[in-house]
């Protein structure tokens, strides 16, 4: 097995590659009818971005949607190639034909597609069809002859009525769970209560603009784990992160384990495949304790979970660092602010949240690299659309829009009836 485990790509960095996929892939569907509709009879849905847009968390919100909303409206699904069909044996067919865009909208809050307002137009132009906006209701009414765009990280309780079917899509094909729920049983045989910790860093250190990242150090999740260690029943301690070498000293006095000490023999099928990171997500899948990232990754791996008894994650207010949290009741990434999605911390949170949690050496990278290295990524995104869209003068509108010329590029789409 290799060491590295966990994509080390930023979310900035996986939005170029999703926009040169779509791209390629447009170019060998044949477009949807001149009024919009699909040139198929039978109803299909597609999904255009999955397996580029987000990582493995991320994914899988985004199949459940469009798996719930193909069977909703009785649709046949189409979608590239992503992990889940090698990791859950899912196989649809391949993208046959260009959509109109559905693209993920937000009661409240900001999302990519607003952030980013070339975005949109750059779709329709890719797709050659006028966009939509859909939300939450689409778990209800399902959707049709339409390319979804979006993370679709609903309030669980959304998710809830379907919570069955959405645990159904995610079980790992048998060849992959026999040598898996072999490790599991490695590390029950070391205790009775089993206590997983998933730490997150990389691109949560390295992008601290954003409204979710919150990489707390570990010592604060040392401290949590020391204030029910002699309450619990003969403990094991289980340790994930994309960055174990660096925290495994803190956790010392707990003896963790880890999955490099589960002897796991991958199938010989997916041995090249850089899957190791889902054995952590397997683990924790089944843990009897979780304290989570404010990430996706462990926050689903919580949701499939059907034997723990308590899950808890970090939390924006400092002074109780973490909370107790229902996986399905809850908001999937805790943004900062209020309830509502803040795409961006200000610059005053940026320098606070980072001083507070990582030290004041890395409150000066974030000021002198990790910052100004997001800004030139998101303006590099922005240029590359806007070139696309509409050459020089689409790179010149987008000028203007940051100088406060909002009216430049224009609120695109429509709700999906």
């Amino acid at each position: 097995m290799e060491n590295s485990k966990y994509s080390t790509k930023s979310e900035t960095e996986r939005v170029f590659n999703v926009f040169d996929t779509f791209q390629k892939d447009a170019a060998n569907t044949f477009s949807t009818s001149i009024d919009g509709t699909a040139t198929s009879i039978e109803p299909v849905l597609t999904m255009s971005c999955l397996g580029q847009l987000g990582r493995f968390g991320n994914q899988l919100f985004q199949y459940a949607f469009l798996r719930i909303c193909a069977e909703k409206s009785g649709s046949r699904v189409e979608c590239p190639y992503w992990i889940g069909q090698t990791l859950f044996g899912h196989q649809h067919a391949p993208i046959s034909q260009r959509l109109p865009p559905a693209i993920e909208h937000l009661d409240e809050g900001e999302n990519l597609f607003d952030i980013i307002p070339e975005f949109i137009p750059y779709l329709e132009k890719i797709a050659d069809a006028k966009s939509y906006r859909v939300g939450s209701e689409a778990l209800e009414s399902g959707l049709a002859n339409v390319d979804i765009w979006g993370f679709f990280q609903f309030h669980t309780r959304l998710f809830a009525p379907d919570k069955e079917y959405f645990r159904s899509l995610f079980q790992p094909v048998k060849e992959l769970k026999s040598p898996l729920e072999d490790a599991l049983n490695i590390l029950r045989s070391q205790g009775k209560t089993i206590v997983g910790i998933h730490l997150r860093r990389g691109d949560y250190i390295t992008e601290p603009q954003l409204g979710f990242t919150l990489a707390f150090p570990a010592n604060w999740y040392c401290e949590w784990l020391n204030g029910i260690w002699d309450e619990l029943d003969n403990p094991v301690l289980f340790l994930c992160s994309d960055d174990l070498d660096s925290i495994l000293p803190e956790f010392k006095k707990f003896s963790p384990v880890t999955w490099k000490d589960l002897e796991v023999n991958l199938p010989e099928s997916m041995q090249n495949l850089n899957i190791e990171f889902y054995i952590d997500f397997f683990i924790l899948s089944n843990c009897d304790i979780v304290c989570n990232s404010n990430s996706n990754f462990s926050f689903v791996a919580s949701m499939l979970n059907e034997r723990g008894k308590l899950f808890v994650r970090p939390y924006w207010n400092f002074s109780t660092k973490f909370q107790i949290f229902d996986p399905w009741n809850s908001e999937p990434l805790l943004w900062i602010g209020d309830k509502k999605t803040k795409f961006f911390k200000t610059f005053f949170e940026i320098l606070y949240v980072t001083y507070v949690t990582q030290g004041i050496i890395a409150m000066f990278k974030c000021i002198f690299i990790y910052l100004p290295k997001g800004r030139l990524k998101g303006w590099g995104i922005r240029a590359y659309l806007a070139y696309k869209i509409q050459g020089v003068i689409g790179v010149l509108k987008s000028f203007l829009y940051t100088l406060g010329w909002r009216f430049i590029w224009k609120e695109q789409g429509s709700r999906y009836e």
